[in-house]
C-alpha cells in the first residue's frame, strides 16, 4: 500500500489506499481524552495530558476484484509482484476463500484492524457472479466483513440506478430476485463516491465518506473514482452523473470531517498505480 502523508493537510494524517491483492498498511489515529486503550496504542497519559494519546491501527486493502469468486484461470490466474532483487516473481492469486484467509490471519491478534477496498469489486466478473448480476459478490464481501470501498469505474457498468440496488438491496427490475421469497439485502459495508454527483440536482450519488469508530478512535474514509470515468464505461452507465476532481474533492470533504473533529483521514483512490512494499 502507498501511504502519503499530504503536504497541505499538515494538521491531520492522510493515508492513500490504492492496493492490489491484501496489501497492509498503517496509521497512528489519535484517541480522545479519557479513551482506553485495549489494542497496540502508545502514549497511556499516566501524567502526560498535553500529549494525545494515539493507537496503531492497522489497514488492510485490495482492489479489483471484478467478481472472481473462484481462483482465476490462465494469465489471469497470476499477479507479478517485483522483488527487492529487481526480479519479478509470479504469486498464484485465488478466489475469494483465499481472500477470506488472507483477510483472517492478518486481523489475527490485531483488535484495530480496518478493511477498506479500492474499487471495481464487481464488473467485467466471470459468469458465477456475473449471471447473478453480481449479487454473490457483494454477499462474499458481506461474509469477509469489508468495512468500506470506494467505488471504480466498474461499478457504474450498469448504470447509477444497478449501482444503488448493490448498494441499498432490492431485487433486479428486469429479471427479478434470483430465489423465490429471498431478496438481495444489498452490501452491509458503504459505497463512497464523494466525486460523483447527480446532474440535475448537484447532490452526491453516494455518501462521499464514512467514520470508522472503535473504542474513541475515530478515522475517516474518502472515496473517489477516476474523474475520467465517463471516457472508459459506456454513455448508459454514466448518464445524468457528473465526475469531479478527484484532488479537490478529497480537500473538500477532509476539511468537513476536520471540522466534525476527524483528525485521521484515508482517502480511498480508484487509480492506477503499483502496490508498494
Amino acid at each position: 500500500m502507498s501511504a502519503t502523508p499530504q503536504k497541505n493537510r499538515a494538521s491531520r494524517r492522510v493515508l492513500a489506499a490504492a492496493a492490489g491483492l491484501v496489501t497492509v498498511g498503517a496509521l497512528v489515529a489519535a484517541m480522545p481524552a479519557g479513551a482506553h486503550d485495549r489494542g497496540h496504542g502508545h502514549g497511556g497519559g499516566h501524567g502526560h495530558g498535553h500529549k494525545p494519546r494515539t493507537v496503531d491501527v492497522q489497514l488492510l486493502s485490495f482492489n479489483d476484484l471484478h467478481g472472481n469468486l473462484e481462483p482465476p484461470a490462465g494469465s489471469a490466474g497470476n499477479v507479478s509482484e517485483t522483488q527487492p532483487d529487481g526480479t519479478v516473481k509470479a504469486i498464484p492469486a485465488g478466489g475469494v476463500e483465499y481472500l477470506a484467509t488472507s483477510l483472517r490471519t492478518a486481523r489475527k491478534g490485531n483488535p484495530y484492524s480496518v478493511t477498506a477496498a479500492g474499487g471495481d469489486m464487481v464488473g467485467a466478473s466471470p459468469l458465477l457472479s456475473g449471471l447473478f448480476h453480481d449479487e454473490p459478490t457483494i454477499e462474499a464481501l458481506n461474509g469477509l466483513d469489508l468495512d468500506v470501498t470506494a467505488v471504480g469505474n466498474h461499478e457504474f457498468d450498469e448504470g447509477a440506478t444497478e449501482l444503488a440496488r448493490l448498494q441499498n438491496g432490492g431485487c433486479h427490475p428486469v429479471e427479478g430476485c434470483y430465489e423465490k421469497g429471498k431478496k438481495f439485502k444489498g452490501a452491509d459495508f458503504p459505497y463512497l463516491a464523494a466525486n460523483v454527483t447527480k446532474e440535475k440536482t448537484g447532490k452526491p450519488l453516494l455518501k462521499p465518506y464514512t467514520v470508522w469508530k472503535k473504542n474513541g478512535v475515530k478515522i475517516g474514509f474518502i472515496g473517489v473514482t477516476l474523474e475520467g470515468t465517463p471516457d472508459i464505461v459506456t454513455a448508459n452507465g454514466v448518464k445524468g452523473l457528473k465526475f469531479h476532481d478527484e484532488v479537490e474533492t478529497i480537500n473538500k470533504y477532509a476539511r468537513e470531517l476536520d471540522r466534525k473533529g476527524v483528525k485521521s483521514i484515508v482517502a480511498l483512490i480508484h487509480e492506477g498505480g503499483a502496490p508498494a512494499s
